[in-house]
């Protein structure tokens, strides 16, 4: 950590002091950051060794002095990408079902609706994404937000994001970080991106320098001092860089807020707006305190009815070196940022994936494997033990005896008496018993750390019937159950921040692709969408696999089949 974050009450804003708000973000973030230094170096070493920088720098510079080889044969990858791929091939979709009285069934127009924004932001790819980075590291994170760009039909867009980007609340202890109270990106970006989003701030207001992260791995140029004289015109302008990169810290949280709901009768709900079918309405404190009075003279002088409740209120604010903006989270109910987690560390309040035991199997592999080919390549050359006098040339038996082509010439009678040769050829080195035991040993336990089987992988070559193969490949998917029940969870909270934009944020005049009455695909203005239960309904969220994964064909293939 650097001495620019030590300092919680450090003053860094121009006029030399921070607000309450800014050192009380500051405060979290410490606390939070700290809690997730040693997961972080973790992860960056997780993900070089599923790219194949498998070795200790130590250890390279050890081998290369000695002329040994450095042996990389990378088994984690394929195994990271078979458990990927098995989440891609079974997808899931999203359904939503209307809390109502009676039977009930999917409000199809809602759900078709959703899949088709989720397929115009390519989300099944940007999860699939996030799902690798669950695999490899613990924890997989995406950002369900709204584009922009057009102001008219703004458009939902779901990005993956890199988790070392993330922190999170480092009281939260249940999956996917369901009880966390705040997240935060820090994002580096151009200045000239952080500009467009801030306009009225200036460069050096822009950076949060106090929240880099060195574990993020990111080069930022530090020209603070050259900035802070630049913005009150005592610095060349020339010598400030403008492709230089910014922090920019987003926080999302939720807090506690007093607020009234009121029982008014149908005489007093024809003059208020908001009032729901079954006569009441919601306040704030300060709404209610204000018009209680007038409620209860429309009343007749009755007393109200009411009843003050707590709800959360989800806020989020963007810092620099002080808040740049703050306001109400895109989604009042939900955080924007959604975690996929792995497996958990209870004692470290973290989270870990695959390749976390993978570690040292592949490093005991690579080390057998590269001392392997070190024996292999000494026994090949071999050597002697000569004395002294033994040869006239030195240097040309030196260069000429390990070269199978060349000749080497030694006096006469050197060759002709064996037992008192003055030239005797080294005993030839042997493996060390069980060594190849270890060596297959160490490749095994690769795959064998995880549960993950060859039939997984299809590289069984046993014979063994199709049903066979496939119960063994369903077992291995079973000890990996708990990532591929996160990623169903993670659907239900996502699809709960789409259903908000769907009946709230977006235009009701934006076409959407939905399924009709007849069970044709047509287009429709998002009116329609939003009409069929009214903006305010409230639904379940149910995580089915999608029809077209390779399990649920199985399935239905094997239903139909007797009728052919």
């Amino acid at each position: 950590m650097t001495d620019s974050r030590i300092d919680v009450n450090a003053a860094d804003d121009a006029s030399g002091k921070d607000s309450e708000q800014m050192r009380r973000f500051r405060r979290w973030f410490l606390r939070d950051q700290d809690h997730s230094v040693e997961w972080r170096k973790e992860a960056r070493e997780d993900y070089a060794f599923v790219a194949g920088e498998q070795w200790d720098p130590k250890d390279v510079a050890a081998l290369k002095e000695a002329s040994r080889p450095v042996i990389t044969f990378n088994r984690v990858d394929p195994l990271v990408r078979s458990v990927v791929g098995e989440q891609i091939n079974n997808a899931q979709e999203v359904r939503y079902i209307p809390r109502e009285a009676g039977d009930v069934t999917a409000n199809e127009y809602l759900t078709s609706a959703a899949e088709w924004f989720r397929d115009e932001c390519d989300a099944p790819d940007e999860e699939s994404d996030a799902f690798w980075d669950d695999a490899v590291c613990g924890m997989g994170w995406t950002e369900t937000r709204l584009n922009d760009d057009d102001p008219d039909e703004p458009m939902p867009i779901i990005d993956r994001i890199d988790p070392l980007e993330m922190f999170w609340d480092c009281d939260a202890r249940k999956r996917n970080l369901t009880d966390s109270r705040r997240f935060w990106r820090v994002r580096t970006m151009p200045i000239e991106s952080a500009r467009k989003m801030f306009s009225d701030a200036s460069d050096i207001d822009l950076d949060a320098d106090w929240a880099r992260d060195d574990t993020i791995g990111i080069d930022v140029k530090d020209d603070r001092d050259k900035r802070y004289e630049f913005d009150r015109g005592i610095g060349d302008s020339d010598e400030i860089d403008d492709d230089r990169s910014v922090t920019i810290v987003h926080i999302e949280w939720w807090e506690h807020e007093s607020y009234y709901k009121v029982a008014v009768s149908p005489q007093i709900a024809m003059v208020l707006e908001g009032v729901k079918p079954d006569g009441t309405i919601e306040m704030s404190v300060e709404e209610f305190k204000g018009i209680e009075k007038r409620l209860q003279e429309l009343a007749g002088g009755m007393p109200i009815k009411s009843v003050r409740l707590e709800r959360k209120v989800h806020q989020r604010a963007f810092l620099g070196r002080k808040v740049l903006k703050q306001g109400p989270s895109p989604c009042p109910t939900h955080f924007s940022f959604n975690c996929m987690t792995g497996f958990r560390d209870r004692n470290r309040g973290t989270w870990y994936g695959l390749v976390r035991s993978m570690k040292d199997p592949q490093r005991w592999a690579n080390k057998w494997l590269s001392q392997t080919l070190h024996i292999m390549n000494v026994n090949a050359k071999g050597g002697v033990m000569m004395e002294q006098s033994a040869v006239e040339n030195r240097r040309q038996f030196e260069e000429s005896f390990a070269k199978p082509q060349d000749i080497t010439w030694v006096p006469d009678g050197t060759l002709s008496n064996p037992m008192g040769a003055r030239i005797q050829p080294k005993p030839a080195a042997t493996f060390p018993q069980g060594f190849y035991q270890l060596m297959t040993f160490a490749i095994s336990s690769i795959r064998d750390v995880n549960g993950i089987n060859l039939e997984m992988l299809g590289m069984r070559e046993a014979d063994q019937p199709a049903s066979l193969e496939y119960q063994r490949r369903q077992a291995g998917v079973a000890i990996l159950a708990q990532l591929f029940s996160a990623m169903r969870r993670y659907h239900r909270d996502q699809g709960k921040v789409l259903l908000y934009f769907i009946q709230h944020r977006l235009s009701p005049t934006q076409l959407v692709r939905i399924i009709g009455e007849n069970g044709q695909k047509q287009y429709a203005p998002l009116a329609v969408v939003q009409a069929v239960k009214g903006a305010s309904a409230k639904y379940d969220i149910i995580v089915d696999e999608g029809p077209t994964s390779p399990n649920q064909k199985e399935r239905v293939w094997a239903l139909v089949q007797p009728f052919f």
